[in-house]
């Protein structure tokens, strides 16, 4: 019977997807079974560690130097350089102002509902991104245009945070900016080793990861109605990502009030 869900349902019952429903009524159908509940059937296929999961993607890169690219970085993965500093760096974003949609724990017939939005007319905001692997934290900053000017005030910010003697190994796709003769220059001028990810191969830079949660958490389920307040909500993310805030009630509250101050 376990082969069942793993089988095409295409072949055995004309439709793209099973549900528990339909795999019952298969099953009772065939004969596999006289009968069968679904919880029973949904307990039997969670025992056997068949779950029900979201396919994915996948695309392939056509970079024709992929493999000593891949190779170079995965051996700085492995291996911190003597007397370096590993960092990912990438772009968050577009950020805009929209309701998104989310997961919540709530009563059946009550989830939230968000207003539906057919134009936006508060431009886009993206956030300059950096994981360094060595401190385990993630920043950034917030930049109106992606360009190579303010990638590299970014990068000049990030310069600032390390010791002089550091060299800083750093991860990244090629993008244009990334690649402009003033942000080349400061780089070698700076101790910056910069690692090429290969064409359509984003997956192999380590910040990816910490995107997706922080996308979950900052972003999922809300309706920002300005920049400033959906920085905050990422700013606030960020803190407790990076351990300088707990997410106690108390903490929070202390939290807020630092960043009034601030403001």
């Amino acid at each position: 019977m376990l082969i069942v869900p793993g089988s095409p349902p295409k072949q055995l019952i004309g439709m793209s997807v099973w549900s528990l429903e339909k795999l019952r009524a298969y099953l009772v159908e065939q004969k596999v079974v006289p009968s069968i509940s679904l919880e029973w059937l949904r307990q039997l296929l969670r025992r056997h560690r068949i779950r029900w999961r979201h396919t994915k993607t996948w695309k392939d890169s056509n970079d024709p130097h992929f493999w000593p690219k891949y190779r170079r970085i995965r051996r700085l993965y492995s291996k911190r350089p003597k007397g370096g500093r590993r960092l990912c760096i990438d772009e968050f974003g577009p950020l805009n102002l929209q309701p998104r949609h989310g997961k919540q724990y709530a009563r059946i017939g009550h989830v939230n509902r968000h207003r539906a939005t057919y134009s936006r007319t508060g431009s886009v905001r993206h956030m300059l991104g950096a994981y360094d692997m060595e401190r385990d934290t993630l920043v950034g900053t917030f930049v109106v245009q992606k360009n190579w000017i303010s990638f590299l005030a970014f990068l000049k910010q990030l310069r600032r945070g390390y010791r002089r003697g550091e060299v800083l190994h750093i991860v990244l796709d090629n993008a244009g900016y990334h690649l402009k003769a003033e942000v080349l220059d400061y780089a070698a001028k700076h101790k910056i080793k910069f690692y090429w990810i290969p064409t359509n191969a984003s997956w192999l830079n380590r910040i990816e990861s910490h995107f997706t949660a922080l996308r979950k958490f900052a972003l999922d389920d809300t309706d920002y109605r300005s920049h400033q307040e959906q920085q905050e909500a990422i700013k606030s993310y960020l803190s407790w990502r990076n351990c300088t805030r707990d997410i106690s009630v108390e903490d929070w509250k202390s939290y807020r009030r630092a960043q009034k101050k601030v403001a």
